[in-house]
């Protein structure tokens, strides 16, 4: 039932494991390895709470590397073979380190699963039990690929695939994103190592999870970051700053995003911090009359690393408001109730997403001429 692929055999991944969960246990619990559904060894486990309560068994599946692309195989080939020898039994997988994503999709299907580095999640029925514990975020082994979602240009690419429907060819999101063919490729191969884009036989993009993926670019993404944001306080309020930007700011220069912008698709409550995006905020402050401030700031003027922040954003005078996308990047990637007003705008996304994204790639490559 297990793999005996190099680096680690069976017995060796179990034992790791076992120590691993055994030691996020009350004191009055154990581990024990068994043998279950038609296995000639020890290589399952028995969960013992204190004395009297009832015992849960679960089926052991280790795997020396472990991705989203192997999921479907996981969940199609493997397990349905063990629901045949033991029912309906639990099943649990062990490898020595699942991604965030990895066992963001392991718990969609109801699949336990424990890492080496502390990540736990074990979901049974009967007796009833759940832990869930978190270890690193990120493996020892050395960068995954799926990190070359960070940065501006891979920004683009994301906000490209999320914003239009598929299908389309690399080619096709390259050229929206503004990005050359061979980079926006190994986006590509990142997204689709983690099961965030479908591409059969390496061919045209047939899906895209746009919720994983806003989520996966908002991890890589520091809205609030020191360099390029400049916070100050509006003498009037924030509101009567996106007054004046209505008919002052040049036309297609300033878009708002975060709160202020999340509150009018799905609010949460009274937005308080309005937070801009410019290419010259300086210049903007000034013509503001905005007071620049250390702390207690409820204005706050990013510059963008390029100009796609500002791409399918609404206009409403010469402001413009961010796309939702955008808007919920940044939300889930900011701090107190942002995350929140995120979580909220992905709502209104996904009950109004005829509202918000693209039909076609042809729809989006005509404003470029394609």
């Amino acid at each position: 039932m297990a793999d005996r692929a190099a680096g680690f055999v069976d017995e060796d991944l179990l034992d790791a494991a076992i120590t691993v969960f055994s030691s996020r246990l009350p004191p009055d619990w154990s581990v024990e390895k068994t043998r279950l559904g038609g296995a000639d060894e020890d290589r399952d486990l028995l969960i013992k709470g204190p004395f009297g309560s009832p015992q849960a068994p679960i089926l052991v599946e280790t795997r020396r590397d472990f991705s989203p692309r192997d999921i479907q195989a996981f969940t199609d080939d493997f397990i349905r073979r063990l629901r045949r020898q033991a029912g309906e039994m639990p099943v649990l997988l062990i490898a020595p380190y699942l991604s965030p994503r990895t066992r963001e999709l392991l718990a969609g299907e109801q699949i336990s699963y424990i890492d080496l580095t502390g990540n736990i999640r074990i979901a049974l029925r009967n007796p009833p039990v759940f832990i869930e514990t978190q270890g690193s975020q990120r493996s020892s082994a050395g960068p995954a690929r799926g990190r070359g979602i960070r940065g501006a240009k891979a920004g683009a690419v994301a906000r490209a695939l999320i914003d239009v429907r598929p299908p389309y060819s690399g080619a096709e999101i390259a050229r929206v994103a503004g990005v050359n063919e061979g980079y926006a490729s190994r986006i590509l191969d990142s997204l689709e190592d983690e099961g965030i884009i479908e591409r059969p036989g390496r061919g045209p993009i047939m899906e895209v999870d746009w919720e994983a993926l806003i989520r996966r670019r908002a991890e890589v993404v520091d809205l609030l970051k020191p360099t390029g944001t400049y916070p100050f306080v509006a003498r009037n309020g924030p509101a009567e700053v996106l007054d004046q930007l209505r008919s002052i700011a040049r036309k297609g220069s300033v878009a708002a995003t975060g709160s202020f912008a999340a509150a009018r698709l799905a609010p949460v409550a009274a937005p308080a911090m309005l937070i801009l995006y410019a290419m010259e905020p300086r210049r903007l402050a000034d013509g503001l009359g905005l007071m620049p401030v250390e702390f207690g700031a409820d204005v706050i003027l990013v510059r963008p690393d390029n100009e796609v922040v500002f791409q399918r954003a609404e206009p409403d005078g010469n402001l413009l408001w961010a796309a939702p996308s955008q808007v919920a990047i940044d939300c889930l990637s900011g701090g107190g109730r942002m995350p929140a007003e995120g979580e909220a705008v992905i709502g209104w996304m996904r009950a109004n997403e005829e509202a918000w994204r693209l039909p076609s790639i042809r729809t989006a490559l005509e404003p470029l001429g394609g």
